[in-house]
Protein backbone atom coordinates (compact mmCIF):
# COMPACT_ATOMS: atom_id res chain seq x y z
CA UNK A 1 0.00 0.00 0.00
CA UNK A 2 1.33 3.42 -0.89
CA UNK A 3 1.71 5.69 2.31
CA UNK A 4 -0.20 8.81 2.42
CA UNK A 5 1.43 11.98 1.21
CA UNK A 6 2.48 14.40 3.74
CA UNK A 7 -0.20 16.96 4.68
CA UNK A 8 0.20 20.11 2.68
CA UNK A 9 1.03 23.36 4.77
CA UNK A 10 -1.77 25.28 6.54
CA UNK A 11 -1.60 27.84 9.56
CA UNK A 12 -5.32 26.29 10.65
CA UNK A 13 -4.03 23.86 12.55
CA UNK A 14 -2.78 24.09 16.05
CA UNK A 15 -0.28 22.54 18.07
CA UNK A 16 -3.02 22.48 20.11
CA UNK A 17 -5.25 20.03 18.31
CA UNK A 18 -3.66 16.16 19.23
CA UNK A 19 -5.28 14.65 15.95
CA UNK A 20 -3.29 17.20 13.65
CA UNK A 21 -0.71 16.72 15.13
CA UNK A 22 -1.32 12.79 15.19
CA UNK A 23 -1.81 12.50 11.49
CA UNK A 24 1.56 15.16 10.71
CA UNK A 25 3.56 12.83 12.50
CA UNK A 26 2.57 9.03 11.47
CA UNK A 27 2.45 10.34 7.30
CA UNK A 28 6.15 11.53 8.33
CA UNK A 29 7.14 8.32 9.18
CA UNK A 30 5.11 6.59 6.69
CA UNK A 31 6.19 8.76 3.86
CA UNK A 32 10.46 8.38 5.06
CA UNK A 33 10.03 4.58 5.35
CA UNK A 34 8.98 4.67 1.81
CA UNK A 35 11.82 7.16 0.72
CA UNK A 36 14.22 5.24 2.54
CA UNK A 37 13.06 1.84 1.04
CA UNK A 38 13.29 3.08 -2.84
CA UNK A 39 16.58 5.06 -1.77
CA UNK A 40 18.79 1.93 -0.43
CA UNK A 41 19.92 -0.96 -2.04
CA UNK A 42 17.91 -4.39 -2.07
CA UNK A 43 19.27 -6.74 0.52
CA UNK A 44 19.46 -9.38 -2.30
CA UNK A 45 22.18 -7.19 -4.31
CA UNK A 46 25.79 -7.48 -4.30
CA UNK A 47 27.50 -7.09 -2.14
CA UNK A 48 24.71 -8.67 0.44
CA UNK A 49 26.15 -8.38 3.33
CA UNK A 50 26.94 -4.63 3.97
CA UNK A 51 23.05 -4.05 1.97
CA UNK A 52 21.43 -6.43 4.26
CA UNK A 53 23.42 -4.88 6.93
CA UNK A 54 21.71 -0.99 5.98
CA UNK A 55 18.68 -2.20 5.83
CA UNK A 56 18.83 -4.12 8.87
CA UNK A 57 19.96 -0.63 11.09
CA UNK A 58 17.63 1.73 8.94
CA UNK A 59 14.39 -0.34 9.52
CA UNK A 60 14.83 -1.52 13.19
CA UNK A 61 11.79 0.59 14.56
CA UNK A 62 13.50 4.76 14.69
CA UNK A 63 10.81 7.41 15.40
CA UNK A 64 11.71 9.22 13.09
CA UNK A 65 12.02 12.35 14.73
CA UNK A 66 14.38 14.00 12.75
CA UNK A 67 12.29 14.12 9.43
CA UNK A 68 9.48 15.19 10.90
CA UNK A 69 11.25 18.13 12.14
CA UNK A 70 12.50 18.99 8.76
CA UNK A 71 8.86 18.86 7.66
CA UNK A 72 7.51 20.80 10.13
CA UNK A 73 10.43 23.45 9.71
CA UNK A 74 9.16 23.48 5.65
CA UNK A 75 5.86 24.07 7.00
CA UNK A 76 6.73 26.76 9.39
CA UNK A 77 8.38 28.59 6.29
CA UNK A 78 5.11 28.04 3.54
CA UNK A 79 6.10 25.20 1.86
CA UNK A 80 5.29 21.83 0.96
CA UNK A 81 6.50 19.24 3.61
CA UNK A 82 7.67 17.16 0.67
CA UNK A 83 10.38 19.47 -0.49
CA UNK A 84 12.29 18.50 2.60
CA UNK A 85 12.64 15.48 1.99
CA UNK A 86 16.23 15.17 0.84
CA UNK A 87 17.19 17.04 3.96
CA UNK A 88 14.57 14.67 5.75
CA UNK A 89 16.14 11.00 4.92
CA UNK A 90 19.70 12.92 5.05
CA UNK A 91 19.36 13.16 8.80
CA UNK A 92 18.02 9.84 9.06
CA UNK A 93 20.97 7.95 7.38
CA UNK A 94 23.43 10.13 9.64
CA UNK A 95 21.40 9.06 12.51
CA UNK A 96 21.03 5.52 11.96
CA UNK A 97 25.21 5.60 10.88
CA UNK A 98 25.98 7.48 14.40
CA UNK A 99 24.48 4.71 16.12
CA UNK A 100 26.11 2.02 14.33
CA UNK A 101 29.49 3.44 14.88
CA UNK A 102 28.76 4.49 18.47
CA UNK A 103 27.59 0.68 19.40
CA UNK A 104 31.23 -1.04 18.26
CA UNK A 105 33.32 -2.13 20.94
CA UNK A 106 35.90 1.07 20.23
CA UNK A 107 33.14 3.13 21.30
CA UNK A 108 29.90 2.74 23.24
CA UNK A 109 30.12 -1.19 22.97
CA UNK A 110 26.67 -1.91 22.98
CA UNK A 111 25.22 -5.19 22.34
CA UNK A 112 21.96 -4.32 21.67
CA UNK A 113 20.23 -1.31 19.82
CA UNK A 114 16.18 -1.05 19.63
CA UNK A 115 15.71 -4.24 21.19
CA UNK A 116 17.83 -6.15 19.09
CA UNK A 117 21.55 -7.03 18.20
CA UNK A 118 22.99 -4.24 17.80
CA UNK A 119 24.95 -4.06 13.79
CA UNK A 120 28.15 -5.08 14.38
CA UNK A 121 26.87 -8.33 16.59
CA UNK A 122 24.98 -9.17 14.04
CA UNK A 123 26.80 -8.79 10.86
CA UNK A 124 30.10 -8.14 12.47
CA UNK A 125 32.64 -5.38 13.43
CA UNK A 126 33.87 -4.69 9.73
CA UNK A 127 30.64 -4.89 8.12
CA UNK A 128 29.15 -2.38 10.49
CA UNK A 129 31.84 0.10 9.66
CA UNK A 130 31.23 -0.49 5.84
CA UNK A 131 27.76 -0.63 6.48
CA UNK A 132 27.78 3.13 8.62
CA UNK A 133 29.93 4.79 6.01
CA UNK A 134 27.73 3.80 3.03
CA UNK A 135 24.53 5.59 5.23
CA UNK A 136 26.91 8.94 5.45
CA UNK A 137 28.05 8.36 2.27
CA UNK A 138 24.37 8.16 1.24
CA UNK A 139 23.14 11.33 3.73
CA UNK A 140 25.22 13.72 1.29
CA UNK A 141 24.24 12.37 -1.85
CA UNK A 142 20.18 12.62 -0.61
CA UNK A 143 21.59 16.86 0.55
CA UNK A 144 23.10 17.40 -2.92
CA UNK A 145 19.96 15.92 -4.58
CA UNK A 146 17.93 19.16 -3.41
CA UNK A 147 16.23 20.64 -6.59
CA UNK A 148 17.42 24.04 -6.45
CA UNK A 149 21.42 23.40 -6.69
CA UNK A 150 22.42 26.05 -4.23
CA UNK A 151 20.37 24.61 -1.60
CA UNK A 152 21.59 21.56 -2.14
CA UNK A 153 25.18 22.65 -1.33
CA UNK A 154 24.13 24.78 1.50
CA UNK A 155 22.60 21.76 3.37
CA UNK A 156 25.34 19.52 2.14
CA UNK A 157 27.44 22.14 4.17
CA UNK A 158 25.47 22.62 6.87
CA UNK A 159 25.88 18.50 7.27
CA UNK A 160 29.50 18.38 7.06
CA UNK A 161 29.42 20.90 9.98
CA UNK A 162 26.89 19.03 11.83
CA UNK A 163 29.16 15.61 11.31
CA UNK A 164 32.35 17.22 12.11
CA UNK A 165 34.77 18.01 15.22
CA UNK A 166 32.21 21.12 15.86
CA UNK A 167 29.34 18.66 16.12
CA UNK A 168 28.72 14.51 16.45
CA UNK A 169 32.31 13.44 16.05
CA UNK A 170 33.94 16.12 18.57
CA UNK A 171 30.59 15.56 21.02
CA UNK A 172 31.36 11.71 20.42
CA UNK A 173 35.65 12.13 21.47
CA UNK A 174 34.36 14.41 24.38
CA UNK A 175 31.99 11.83 25.27
CA UNK A 176 34.59 9.15 25.18
CA UNK A 177 36.86 11.20 27.76
CA UNK A 178 33.81 11.76 30.08
CA UNK A 179 34.60 12.15 33.74
CA UNK A 180 31.45 12.52 36.32
CA UNK A 181 33.53 12.94 38.70
CA UNK A 182 34.78 16.24 37.43
CA UNK A 183 32.34 18.14 34.91
CA UNK A 184 29.83 20.92 35.11
CA UNK A 185 26.17 21.83 33.51
CA UNK A 186 28.50 23.64 30.73
CA UNK A 187 30.27 20.20 29.67
CA UNK A 188 27.27 18.45 29.84
CA UNK A 189 25.41 20.59 27.68
CA UNK A 190 28.33 21.06 25.27
CA UNK A 191 28.76 17.21 24.47
CA UNK A 192 24.63 17.29 24.64
CA UNK A 193 24.69 20.12 22.09
CA UNK A 194 27.22 18.46 19.69
CA UNK A 195 25.84 14.78 19.63
CA UNK A 196 21.69 14.98 19.95
CA UNK A 197 21.02 18.29 19.88
CA UNK A 198 23.33 18.41 16.71
CA UNK A 199 21.27 16.64 14.33
CA UNK A 200 17.37 18.02 15.34
CA UNK A 201 19.03 21.42 14.36
CA UNK A 202 20.33 20.41 11.33
CA UNK A 203 17.05 18.77 10.72
CA UNK A 204 14.95 22.51 11.93
CA UNK A 205 17.73 24.38 10.16
CA UNK A 206 17.96 22.23 6.99
CA UNK A 207 14.01 22.10 6.21
CA UNK A 208 14.25 25.74 6.08
CA UNK A 209 17.03 25.88 3.29
CA UNK A 210 15.05 23.42 1.78
CA UNK A 211 11.97 25.78 1.68
CA UNK A 212 14.27 28.38 0.70
CA UNK A 213 14.66 30.79 3.83
CA UNK A 214 17.52 32.47 4.68
CA UNK A 215 19.06 34.65 7.04
CA UNK A 216 16.95 35.31 10.07
CA UNK A 217 14.60 32.85 9.67
CA UNK A 218 17.25 29.69 9.38
CA UNK A 219 19.09 31.35 12.38
CA UNK A 220 15.28 30.49 14.42
CA UNK A 221 15.14 27.18 12.95
CA UNK A 222 18.56 26.27 14.08
CA UNK A 223 18.01 27.58 17.64
CA UNK A 224 14.69 25.97 18.08
CA UNK A 225 16.17 22.30 16.74
CA UNK A 226 19.03 23.17 19.90
CA UNK A 227 17.02 24.00 22.32
CA UNK A 228 15.01 20.94 21.41
CA UNK A 229 17.39 18.54 20.73
CA UNK A 230 18.79 19.79 24.28
CA UNK A 231 15.84 19.17 26.22
CA UNK A 232 14.90 15.51 24.13
CA UNK A 233 18.70 14.43 25.40
CA UNK A 234 17.82 15.66 28.98
CA UNK A 235 14.95 13.67 29.03
CA UNK A 236 16.59 10.65 28.04
CA UNK A 237 19.06 11.62 30.81
CA UNK A 238 16.24 11.01 33.19
CA UNK A 239 14.62 8.02 31.63
CA UNK A 240 18.03 6.24 31.38
CA UNK A 241 20.49 6.60 34.84
CA UNK A 242 23.66 5.19 33.78
CA UNK A 243 26.24 6.44 36.53
CA UNK A 244 29.22 6.10 33.37
CA UNK A 245 27.65 7.82 30.79
CA UNK A 246 27.63 11.89 30.46
CA UNK A 247 24.20 12.68 32.16
CA UNK A 248 22.41 15.83 33.48
CA UNK A 249 21.47 14.01 36.58
CA UNK A 250 25.83 14.68 37.23
CA UNK A 251 25.23 17.98 37.87
CA UNK A 252 21.61 18.78 38.55
CA UNK A 253 18.71 16.86 40.68
CA UNK A 254 15.80 15.44 39.18
CA UNK A 255 13.73 18.23 39.81
CA UNK A 256 16.12 20.72 38.89
CA UNK A 257 16.38 18.80 35.24
CA UNK A 258 12.83 19.17 34.70
CA UNK A 259 12.73 22.83 35.34
CA UNK A 260 16.12 22.86 33.06
CA UNK A 261 14.21 21.27 30.26
CA UNK A 262 10.89 22.76 30.19
CA UNK A 263 13.13 26.43 30.14
CA UNK A 264 14.69 24.81 26.74
CA UNK A 265 11.06 24.01 25.46
CA UNK A 266 10.05 27.52 26.10
CA UNK A 267 12.99 28.74 24.49
CA UNK A 268 12.53 26.45 21.61
CA UNK A 269 8.83 27.62 21.28
CA UNK A 270 10.33 31.37 21.73
CA UNK A 271 12.56 30.96 18.83
CA UNK A 272 9.70 30.13 16.30
CA UNK A 273 7.00 32.89 17.20
CA UNK A 274 8.62 34.63 13.83
CA UNK A 275 6.77 31.91 11.65
CA UNK A 276 3.63 32.56 13.72
CA UNK A 277 0.54 29.89 13.24
CA UNK A 278 2.72 28.31 10.64
CA UNK A 279 5.19 26.50 13.38
CA UNK A 280 2.38 24.52 14.53
CA UNK A 281 4.32 21.12 13.53
CA UNK A 282 7.00 22.71 15.74
CA UNK A 283 5.30 23.91 18.82
CA UNK A 284 3.64 20.80 18.94
CA UNK A 285 6.51 18.37 18.70
CA UNK A 286 8.17 20.63 21.66
CA UNK A 287 5.21 20.50 23.79
CA UNK A 288 5.34 16.81 23.45
CA UNK A 289 8.70 16.39 24.97
CA UNK A 290 7.31 18.27 27.73
CA UNK A 291 4.78 14.82 28.07
CA UNK A 292 7.84 12.67 28.09
CA UNK A 293 9.33 13.85 31.55
CA UNK A 294 9.21 11.49 33.98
Amino acid sequence: MKPRPLPPPTSTRSHTDPAALDDFVAASRARVDAVLDECLPAATEHPVEPHRALRYAVFSGGKRLRPTVAFGAAVAGGADPEEAMPVAIAAELVHTCSLVLDDLPAQDDNAMRRGQPAAHIAFGGATAILAGSALLAEGFAQCVGLPDPSAGVTAATGLTETIGYRGLIGGQIDDLAFDPSETNLEEVSQIHLRKTAALFRFSAWGGGVAAGLSGDHLDSLGAFGSAYGLAFQVVDDLLDEDPGQCSILHVLSRGEARRHIRGLLDQAEREIEVFGPDGWVLAGLARRVEGLIP
